[in-house]
């Protein structure tokens, strides 16, 4: 499909009319500038995707009248643009970490014996935790589950499941007391590092 714009624009006292993507050669003319602008923010080795991410956003958003003035581009409207495409990369490219596969530090170590303790300790505790779990009502231990083993909050559960958030929140609160009382000093040696007590 080809898109046309048939937009108007007065230079040097002509009606002038711009078919298709016609305008962005008239754009285009300048790329050696709009580079330039790119390098000016401290990027040179993007600069070229930048201009070309900048021509297909005035394709999608802009029109002709906007950014052709006098059968010149406007600097400053494709600043603007160029400086907003640069910074989406910059902020993009700032999330992403880089890592060296030369550097051996990169690479995971296996665990200590000690964190091994720790985590059969922790595999330990959440077990029991489970066998508590079992005792309960078939609601208690359903939404314990869901709570624990998801991402989702009170809210967000209430919402998906049309149950009150008090009702889920007061659920939750006997839960955790229940625990407690039943596995409070197991916590407390876990916490303190007495493994061989649990």
């Amino acid at each position: 499909m080809v898109w046309r714009f048939y937009k108007y624009y007065n230079c040097m006292d002509k009606q002038k009319k711009i078919i298709g993507t016609d305008w962005l050669n008239i754009v285009a003319k300048q790329h050696d500038d709009w580079i330039k602008i790119v390098n000016a923010f401290g990027e040179f080795d993007y600069a070229e995707d930048i201009v070309q991410e900048a021509y297909i956003r005035l394709i999608k958003y802009a029109t002709p009248h906007r950014i052709i003035k006098d059968n010149k581009a406007s600097r400053g409207y494709l600043y603007f643009t160029l400086r907003s495409v640069y910074f989406q990369y910059y902020n993009s490219k700032s999330k992403i970490t880089k890592i060296s596969l030369n550097d051996d530090e990169n690479f995971l170590q296996i665990a200590d014996d000690t964190d091994l303790e720790e985590q059969e300790a922790f595999n330990k505790v959440c077990t029991l935790v489970d066998e508590v779990a079992e005792e309960w009502a078939w609601y208690d231990r359903k939404l314990f589950k869901l709570y624990r083993d998801t991402d989702l909050s009170i809210r967000k559960i209430a919402a998906d499941t049309n149950i009150s958030w008090v009702s889920i929140f007061n659920t939750l609160k006997n839960c955790k007391t229940d625990v407690q009382s039943k596995l409070g000093e197991t916590y407390e040696d876990y916490k303190n590092g007495d493994y061989d007590r649990i």
